[in-house]
């Protein structure tokens, strides 16, 4: 090797950036985390061996900052920087200005942990992939669409009409579904293309689309490449990503259930045929979409980065990408490597778990992580940047952790899934962790014949939000009474170190007390096995017994108000979270009736980002009245009536969930 790099730069943060230090620990290299101020607290930050702040909250003023990321790496005497994925992972710039700031400072080069300028300039782009491919490698199948310069609406909305709807909108420097929306109907267009654009311009720093045509019943397949500078690449077996919500992958498997070997093989070889064409070194993907019906492929995009799914390609391999992608910077020749004659062994299975509600169209939701509490079974893998105590905020993607789980076959690996899922503890959050059981529960994915349509076909929004509705299982309601007891026992001022029921005889039960239900009396013994944290912020197990059976649950208190106190629990059993509150003081329920239709709240914790409409103004049914952004996801709210408008926020603003944001009078 060529290069030597003693200490990496992170420009990412969370769990990806969690992962890259675990590999430059175990290869003896030295990090730096950069981190934003409210990110100050969190794991990535603590595990790094150093650390800088290079901003404020917002991505566009600390993780997007070229400047900043490269001085830190200077400051800090950092050798190279690794970008992770998102962010400015697939920026050309950025991998431009880091291989040129050694002239413009003056001082020692800098190593970019990915593939060169150019090729992130020429097939990251998704516009420019296109035409790339369709004037070099004709045999490349490539989706119809409009990959044009000319951004004008006049031009786009003319392509559109030539493409035929239903069409999709995608932002071309983009990925993970940032930028994407389908339009069904002409009336709609003119509407998304500006969403669009906004959505990509705050999250890539780039506002080009181009229009494809809209498959409806497609597979969703990438495969994993890598190549070095010595004309090398090679591929390392396919992901079929197709379980998908706003375009975003939920669950990822390998190898894919749908393809048979000469499909599979086909879409090996243009792989690497793409790789080849571009000279491309360091770890990248290329995706592709198959046309169940008529059993053929076509090609996607390429991301020139790490992809978030790749711990399951690692575990079916025995690989670790991200030492790959330090031994190709520093100038490794991968035909020394085991490559060449790689064999993908078993099955294996991710779920991502996000901090967003199912059964609210999938909003995603944010606060504390109460407790954290991971399943410790052999074969099975978190890649997690959160732990006990850390804050989901607006600004970030709702990603809580990746869980993977390896076996021999698919059906094992279900298995060891949902065993995972089942004792996995995400206590104080709304999460999507017990949909995730049900898809891997659901008739259409355990054969395995499914496509990017799953979730709206088998979960639509109709059956999610009565499923949200679901009745308290037996006895479980005693379980938050005892650990309010316990809260105040730990509150006591006297004698607060001897424990209730304490007698001055040995007993011979554990803690004990009755329960009377439908008339019936039933024994209870419990025991707590508390831990506690800061002031006021306690989580533990509670072990109880109720007739003879015995149950495990997790507990931990949350937000502490003056008229109401919570509690999360966490079931084993029916492996579900649920929220008690306890009020100390009834409110009597409101008589007014203004505005008789239901109130413009915030569907979820959100960024205003821009006023539609004058407050005062008048304004008609269906008209939009302002946007609002939170974790990248960007959402219009619609006037429902006629009336005049009262806004009650101002751009800037951060709001929670179920904020008034106007009055329609």
């Amino acid at each position: 090797m060529s290069k030597t790099i003693e200490k990496i730069l992170i420009a990412n943060r969370g769990e990806i950036a969690c992962r890259i230090i675990d590999t430059c620990r175990r290869l003896g290299i030295t990090t730096v985390a950069v981190y934003s101020e409210i990110d100050r607290d969190e794991l990535f930050v603590k595990s790094a061996d150093e650390a800088v702040c290079i901003g404020s909250s917002s991505a566009s003023e600390s993780y997007l900052q070229i400047e900043k990321i490269i001085l830190a790496a200077y400051s800090t005497g950092a050798q190279a920087i690794h970008p992770g994925y998102g962010f400015l992972s697939e920026n050309a710039t950025f991998a431009k200005q880091i291989a040129e700031a050694g002239r413009r400072y003056s001082t020692y080069d800098l190593i970019f942990i990915g593939p060169r300028p150019e090729s992130i300039l020429a097939i990251g782009d998704k516009i420019e992939a296109k035409n790339l491919l369709s004037k070099n490698l004709p045999s490349v199948p490539v989706i119809p669409g409009y990959n044009g310069d000319d951004q004008s609406l006049e031009v786009m909305i003319n392509e559109a009409k030539k493409i035929g709807f239903p069409i999709l909108l995608k932002a071309s420097a983009g990925g993970g579904g940032k930028g994407m929306r389908v339009v069904y109907e002409e009336s709609k267009l003119l509407e998304e293309i500006e969403l669009a654009k906004s959505e990509s311009l705050r999250s890539f720093g780039s506002d080009r689309l181009l229009i494809e045509k809209y498959f409806d019943s497609v597979r969703h397949i990438e495969v994993q490449i890598f190549g070095d500078e010595y004309g090398n690449v090679y591929h390392c077996f396919e992901r079929d990503c197709s379980v998908q919500r706003r375009y975003q992958k939920v669950i990822e498997e390998t190898p894919s259930p749908s393809l048979d070997q000469d499909l599979r093989n086909q879409m090996f070889k243009v792989a690497i045929q793409i790789g080849k064409f571009l000279k491309y070194s360091g770890a990248g993907t290329v995706e592709f979409i198959v046309d169940e019906k008529e059993k053929r492929f076509y090609f996607l995009e390429m991301n020139t980065r790490l992809q978030v799914e790749h711990p399951i390609t690692e575990l079916v391999t025995g690989l670790d990408l991200v030492e790959l992608q330090i031994l190709v910077a520093q100038g490794y020749d991968l035909s020394r490597s085991v490559l060449p004659t790689i064999e993908s062994k078993g099955h294996a299975i991710e779920c991502r778990l996000y901090s967003e509600d199912p059964c609210n169209n999938f909003f995603p939701s944010t606060g504390k992580v109460r407790q954290w509490k991971q399943c410790e079974v052999p074969h099975v893998r978190y890649d997690t940047g959160v732990g006990t105590g850390s804050e989901i905020s607006i600004y970030y993607d709702p990603l809580i952790s990746k869980i993977s789980a390896w076996a021999p076959t698919r059906k094992q690996a279900l298995q060891k899934m949902t065993y995972a899922l089942r004792n996995t503890v995400c206590l104080g959050l709304v999460t999507n962790q017990s949909f995730l059981k049900s898809v891997l529960h659901c008739t259409d994915f355990l054969s395995g014949e499914y496509n990017t349509k799953f979730i709206e076909k088998n979960f639509p929004q109709s059956f999610m939000k009565s499923w949200k509705q679901r009745d308290l299982p037996k006895n479980l309601i005693v379980v938050p009474f005892l650990w309010f007891w316990y809260l105040r026992e730990k509150d006591r001022s006297t004698l607060h170190h001897i424990p209730a029921g304490w007698r001055y005889v040995k007993y011979k039960k554990p803690n004990d007390v009755y329960l009377l239900e439908n008339g019936r009396v039933e024994e209870l013994e419990y025991e707590f096995i508390g831990r506690a944290g800061e002031r006021n912020y306690i989580y533990g197990t509670l072990i109880c017994t109720i007739d003879g059976e015995q149950r495990s649950f997790e507990l931990a208190n949350g937000s502490k108000h003056t008229q109401q106190q919570e509690v999360f629990v966490h079931d084993y059993r029916s492996s579900e979270q649920y929220k008690f509150i306890r009020k100390n003081k009834l409110k009597a329920p409101s008589t007014s009736n203004e505005d008789d239709m239901s109130p413009y709240l915030a569907p979820m914790p959100c960024r205003i980002l821009k006023l539609l409409v004058p407050s005062g103004s008048k304004i008609t049914k269906n008209q939009p009245i302002l946007t609002m952004e939170s974790m990248k996801t960007e959402i219009r709210l619609y006037s429902r009536h006629d009336g005049v408008i009262k806004t009650l926020v101002k751009v800037g603003d951060v709001v929670e969930a179920g904020t008034l944001l106007v009055k329609i009078e």
